[in-house]
Parts: structure tokens; C-alpha cells; sequence
């Protein structure tokens, strides 16, 4: 079959009834874990991986986990305008001018403005995955085992990319990661390895309570810690106006929208950078550039578009590397390759050959619910706004149930809860040591991977460990490594540089207007 028959077949496959229902529903309940602030994305798809069990297809489990993505990136902005606290990470930059405009009367027109950005951002970020993924995993279909493992080293890489703000500590976490994935016995030896005579750890640790446990787990209770030392002070929602995004606003966005997505789309593509790296370096660009570049800070309609449309167009690029070669893109497509396993499905070259049907059904997928975000935010967003008023005492419960069951639903058996237990314990010494868990979890991913390929290589090349250096595309590739690498630690640099001037900035900005505030007060009285 041609590429336009597998593409055509794909848009059929997607519009059915069960589709369209889990791509609304997925997107829906990333729009509300996306917009409760100090919750995540990686939380929404975790809490929704358990019920894509029930799912016989593949493809519509991993479409439904999408669906959850897209709309957590544009709820993230939601709580980001209302509350001035980002739901997500990557809507940090969506406060520089979101709850300035919010603050002036203008709620719906922040809204409106983030939902178009996001949906532009999104249905490029789409399209271009749709376009580049077919060639590039043509090319990675030429390699070897050995290129397999230096492809996992640069999976491993990555580290560098999602290690927050210490890359030791980051490392450390990775080295945890595949310390996990060595529990059990050896797939090809057959040698027990740190199970410590417990029959229970011959099977060794499963990736879905892992995941539940040091992301989703921690997250709940990290925010519940928060919520009572604040008191349950987590401000007050703006009551949201008539005025929206009119045409001519909406043209005057489109130079920042794309430029901003162009970027965010290019870095988003490459391994372990992601959406929270490329809202910074698209905001700064587009301020620089800006025609008005002083209104940047103070409720700027370009400033949201620039932030919002880049962390929507990273969803897609996100999962170029991740479906043509394996390789997360950044956290969340960690998560999604561990998905994608559970679902019995290995992205890489092959699963255009072996499984083209799911992976350009999952690939249109993903440009519906682009192209779906716009008219269900526009129909959801006050409702879903309504969540942050919640009180989180009646929130974390609800969530921490769902993560246990979850863990429980995976295999029926009670030992991943007391797995899901004893890591969220191990989660909580972590973040006493500030160290972040996103990195074990991609050393938990890729371990297997890695050694998979090293065990074949060396058994084909007759040991010799100097192949991944003579084959010319494992050469590259750990060349590529290297420069990947240091060219991360330096953008994390900059970022760190420019996220701390931004916040100096706008905390100027802020106590501004807060005298302006008390003078005007103490005038009236």
C-alpha cells in the first residue's frame, strides 16, 4: 500500500464512533487535570492508562492518551490567566501577559487568544508529524542492533534534558531507572538479577505502577503538602467576561503564532529539549521581533499567542523521534513510549512496515484532536474553569483512588499496589533530595532497550565492543549524542538565565501594580 492509502485508511479508522468518543473524552480530562494547578499532563495520561485497557485496539488506547495531552497543554493556560499559577509547566510564559489581561477585565479574550494559539500550534505541530514521519523512519529502517543501542544512548542522553535543575542529580535518577529495570530474571541468560530471594521480584517491576507511583502519586501529595501550608489559599478564579478575540486581533496574532510554532516545532523534534524549553525561546523571540515589543509583560495578546501556540506545536513534534526512532521527545512521550509497550505496540521503523495501519491511524488521530481542541474549548472552557474553585481536599482523594485502582487494573494482582506503595515512599526520599523522578523513569524505559541491543550486537560482531564505532551510522549517531548533549546543558543554561529575568520582570510589574492598587484604595477612603 501506498502512503496516501495508509493516510486514507487512517482518517477512516479514525472517524468512528469509538474514536471520536475517546478523543473528546481524552481531551476533556486533559483540559481538567491541565488547568489544577500543580498537576500535570503526565498525570492526566498515567490516571487515563489504565482505562485504554479496556480498549481492544491498540491505536485508539494510544489516540485516547494523545487526546489527553493536547488538551492538557491548552489547560494549562487556563489556570495560568484565571490564577496567575500555570496548571502545567509549560504554560509558565502564558502568566507573563495571560493574568496581566486578566487582570485589566479581559479574561475570555486571554482565553480565546491561548485557545486559537494552542489550536495553531497544534494542528502544524500535527501536520508536520504526518509529513516527516514516514521518510525519516525509511532511513532509520536500514538499522542493525547496533544501531538500535547507540539510538538507546541517545535515549539515555536525554538525562540531560529532563534532569530539572541539577544534571548529577538528574543522572543519579537515571541510574535508579535502570537499576529498576534490571530487577527480575534476565530475558536471556535466565539469572535471577536483585531479587534477594523474594519470588515476587522475579517478575520485576512493571513500568504502569512505577509510572503511577513517581509521577502521579507524587504529584498528589506534593500538592496536598502545599495546600495545607497555604491553608487552601490558592487565590480566586476572575470571573470570566463577554469579550473575546475579535477578527482583527486574531490576524494580528498570526506572525507571532507562527513564528513561535515554526521554532517550537524544530526544537519540540529534537530528543529531550520540549515544550518547557521552547515557551521561553519562542517568547523571547517574538518579543524581540514584536512591533510593540513594551506591551510584552503588561497583558500582551502576541506574548500569549507566542507561549501558547509553542507548547501546543511540541505535542507534535514531540512524537516524531518518539515514533520513528523510538526516542521520547521529552517526559511526556517517556510516559507514551512506556504506553506504547504496554499496548504491544514498539515504535521505531518497523512499526511503519509491520504496523503502518496503527501508526498513521495514531498520527491522524493526534491532527483531529488539533483540529478538534478549538471548538470544544470554546464550548468547555468556562465550565472547566470552574474546576480550580474545587477544594483539593476533595480532589486528592478522588485521584489518589484512581491511581491505585489503576495500578491494580493493570495486571488484576495486589502486588503493583504494594509496588505503587513502596515507590511513592522512594519518590518522597527523592524529592527530600530534590531529585526528579522523570529521569528514572525514562532510565526504566530505555534500560531494556539498550541491553536488549548491546546482548544482540555482541553476539553477532563476536564482542566486538569497537561496532558501534566502525558502523558509520552508530558513529553519527553517538557523535550526534555528544553535541546533543552539550548543546542541551547550554540551552538549559539560557533558559534558567531567561526564566529568572522574565520572573524579575514580572514581579516588577506586579508590585507596580499592586501600589497602584493600596494608592487607589487609600484615595477612596
Amino acid at each position: 500500500m501506498s502512503y496516501f492509502d495508509y493516510v486514507s485508511q487512517a482518517f477512516l479508522a479514525v472517524f468512528t464512533i469509538q474514536n471520536l468518543v475517546v478523543i473528546f473524552g481524552g481531551m476533556l480530562l486533559g483540559m481538567v487535570i491541565g488547568c489544577i494547578p500543580g498537576l500535570s499532563v503526565t498525570l492526566g495520561i498515567i490516571l487515563f492508562l489504565p482505562l485504554t485497557y479496556s480498549i481492544k485496539d491498540p491505536s485508539t488506547a494510544i489516540i485516547s492518551l494523545l487526546a489527553v495531552y493536547v488538551g492538557g497543554m491548552y489547560g494549562g493556560s487556563i489556570s495560568a490567566i484565571t490564577l496567575n499559577t500555570p496548571g502545567t509547566n509549560s504554560a509558565i510564559a502564558t502568566t507573563f501577559d495571560g493574568y496581566p489581561l486578566a487582570k485589566k477585565g479581559r479574561v475570555l479574550q486571554a482565553l480565546d487568544t491561548s485557545l486559537f494559539a494552542s489550536s495553531f500550534g497544534g494542528i502544524i505541530g500535527a501536520a508536520l508529524l504526518l509529513l516527516l514521519s514516514a521518510p525519516i523512519a525509511q532511513f532509520v529502517n536500514k538499522f542493525t542492533s547496533v544501531e538500535y543501542f547507540s539510538m538507546a544512548i541517545l535515549g539515555i542522553s536525554l538525562l540531560a534534558g529532563v534532569s530539572g535543575n541539577s544534571l548529577p542529580k538528574g543522572i543519579l535518577s537515571g541510574l535508579f531507572g535502570i537499576l529498576l529495570a534490571s530487577v527480575g530474571v534476565d530475558a536471556v541468560t535466565g539469572v535471577a538479577r536483585f531479587t534477594f530471594g523474594v519470588p515476587v521480584l522475579q517478575f520485576g517491576i512493571d513500568m504502569l505502577p512505577a509510572m503511577i507511583a513517581l509521577v502521579a502519586l507524587k504529584q498528589v501529595c506534593e500538592k496536598l503538602s502545599e495546600y495545607k501550608v497555604t491553608g487552601g489559599d490558592m487565590g480566586s478564579a476572575t470571573k470570566i467576561d463577554k469579550r473575546g478575540l475579535t477578527a482583527g486581533e486574531m490576524k494580528s496574532i498570526l506572525p507571532a503564532c507562527t513564528l513561535s510554532t515554526l521554532i517550537a516545532s524544530f526544537i519540540g523534534a529534537m530528543p529531550g529539549v520540549g515544550g518547557g524549553v521552547a515557551q521561553f525561546l519562542c517568547y523571547n523571540q517574538v518579543k524581540q521581533t514584536s512591533k510593540h515589543p513594551e506591551r510584552f509583560g503588561k497583558g500582551s495578546l502576541e506574548g500569549i499567542a507566542a507561549a501558547e501556540s509553542s507548547n501546543n506545536a511540541v505535542v507534535g513534534s514531540a512524537m516524531i523521534p518518539l515514533l520513528t526512532m523510538g526516542i521520547p521527545g521529552d517526559g511526556v512521550t517517556a510516559l507514551l513510549l512506556g504506553a506504547f509497550i504496554l499496548h504491544g505496540l514498539q515504535p521505531g521503523p518497523n512499526m511503519f512496515t509491520k504496523q503502518a495501519p496503527q501508526a498513521y491511524t495514531i498520527i491522524v488521530g493526534c491532527l483531529v484532536a488539533n483540529l478538534f481542541l478549538y471548538p470544544l474549548g470554546k464550548v468547555m472552557t468556562r465550565l472547566v474553569a470552574k474546576v480550580v474553585q474545587v477544594r483539593y481536599t476533595y480532589l486528592a482523594p478522588a485521584i489518589m483512588l484512581f491511581c491505585f485502582a489503576g495500578a491494580f487494573a493493570g495486571t488484576g494482582n495486589f502486588k503493583e499496589m504494594a509496588f505503587c506503595a513502596a515507590l511513592l515512599v522512594f519518590s518522597y526520599l527523592l524529592k527530600i533530595l530534590q531529585i526528579d523522578a522523570i529521569p528514572m523513569l525514562l532510565g526504566l524505559i530505555l534500560a531494556k532497550i539498550m541491553e536488549t541491543n548491546f546482548v544482540t550486537s555482541m553476539m553477532s560482531y563476536d564482542r566486538d565492543y569497537l561496532i558501534f564505532f566502525k558502523r558509520p551510522i552508530s558513529l553519527i549517531i553517538l557523535i550526534i549524542t555528544v553535541i546533543l548533549v552539550a548543546s542541551m546543558i547550554r540551552i538549559n543554561k539560557k533558559v534558567e538565565a531567561l526564566n529568572a529575568a522574565q520572573a524579575g520582570e514580572i514581579e516588577k510589574i506586579h508590585q507596580e501594580m499592586n501600589t497602584k492598587e493600596t494608592d487607589r484604595a487609600e484615595s477612596l477612603i
